[in-house]
């Protein structure tokens, strides 16, 4: 299975502590958590959104409503330049540095970000031109950050498909700091470099970056306790804190680019994926959620809510392809 992505298990913090639920078989519930956007509720990145627009970082794509995000539209140059600069709180400045900004909704932000020599332009050697509304490269966004916050150079080798990058060596120094996982998990040995960054996953970048805290919204288990995985990735482990007697709600499913290889695609839609979580030896009942689908993307997911009692607890989550384990996460719950 060539996957472009598979989730890890998340968890929804559900701020309703008298809420209860039986703890075994447990029911699903239609709980819902949502944010300060209307458009991001249940996406996989709706975290590291969330926590981005708490800070300040991003008011949403629809001025003056702003109760939208926009997650999976293209991040432009423009807008990386106006999440950077109000992410580090660089100062104002008087020079102009490019051609193609003047009277741009962000030019002060694209020269802050020039001043700080974060940026060099997009015509090189002139350099005179920042290309504002083109769609930004995640290669292009790990440069940025990684001068941003002059990341040391590194020897680590992270991905396969980012040899002699011009920007390879950017992309292993925000790897090594663990602000990118990659874009094929679970394996995670490709970056995708010249794909188009989406706004959510811009997000995600500086969330990370800025060692933000999880609002709560959408927590897969990786977020809170970066976990231990095998080499092939398919078997991880972890440690988390949760609080005994809050009512969580578990999301999780396979999100998937169509077609895996030719044909693939129909056994996919037509439920040939599964997914199994247990608390303590016990499995959990999960509720199936109704197939999504979204130009490449495909995404099953099953959901159920649940409680920790104080202590302890050891949750195992397992996705099959066609009967074939995929990954198996091991969590260590402490509940207090």
């Amino acid at each position: 299975m060539t996957a472009r992505r598979s989730s890890v298990l998340s968890v929804t913090v559900v701020a309703m502590v008298a809420l209860v639920v039986a703890f075994f078989p447990l029911q699903a519930q239609a709980l819902t958590v949502n944010g300060r956007f209307i458009d991001d509720n249940g996406h996989p990145l709706e975290n590291g959104i969330e926590a981005i627009a708490r800070a300040g970082i991003t008011f949403g794509c629809n001025p003056p409503a702003n109760d939208r995000y926009c997650p999976d539209e293209t991040m432009t140059r423009a807008q990386a330049a106006a999440f950077v600069a109000r992410a580090l709180s660089l100062p104002d400045t008087d020079d102009d540095f490019f051609s193609d900004d003047n009277g741009h909704a962000l030019e002060s932000a694209i020269n802050r970000l020039a001043e700080a020599e974060i940026t060099l332009g997009c015509n090189p050697p002139a350099n005179d031109r920042f290309c504002p509304n083109r769609g930004l490269t995640r290669a292009e966004f790990a440069a940025f950050l990684a001068r941003a916050y002059e990341l040391p150079e590194t020897g680590s080798d992270r991905f396969v498909d980012d040899e002699g990058h011009v920007l390879e060596g950017a992309i292993n120094r925000v790897a090594v700091e663990g602000w990118t996982f990659g874009c094929n998990p679970p394996t995670n040995n490709r970056y995708c470099p010249n794909d188009r960054l989406t706004r959510a996953q811009s997000a995600g970048f500086v969330r990370r970056a800025l060692e933000l805290p999880i609002p709560g919204i959408v927590v897969p288990l990786s977020e809170w306790n970066r976990s231990a995985c095998s080499r092939g990735g398919d078997r991880c482990t972890l440690s988390l804190v949760v609080g005994a007697g809050t009512t969580y709600r578990v999301d999780e499913g396979l999100f998937q680019l169509v077609p895996y290889r030719s044909g693939e695609e129909a056994a996919f839609t037509s439920g040939n994926t599964s997914f199994r979580l247990t608390l303590d030896g016990n499995p959990v009942s999960l509720s199936a959620l109704p197939l999504r689908t979204s130009g490449s993307i495909a995404e099953r997911a099953w959901v159920s809510t649940m409680t920790f009692s104080s202590g302890v607890h050891t949750m195992v989550a397992e996705w099959r392809w066609a009967g074939t384990l995929i990954q198996r996460t091991t969590a260590h719950v402490s509940a207090r």
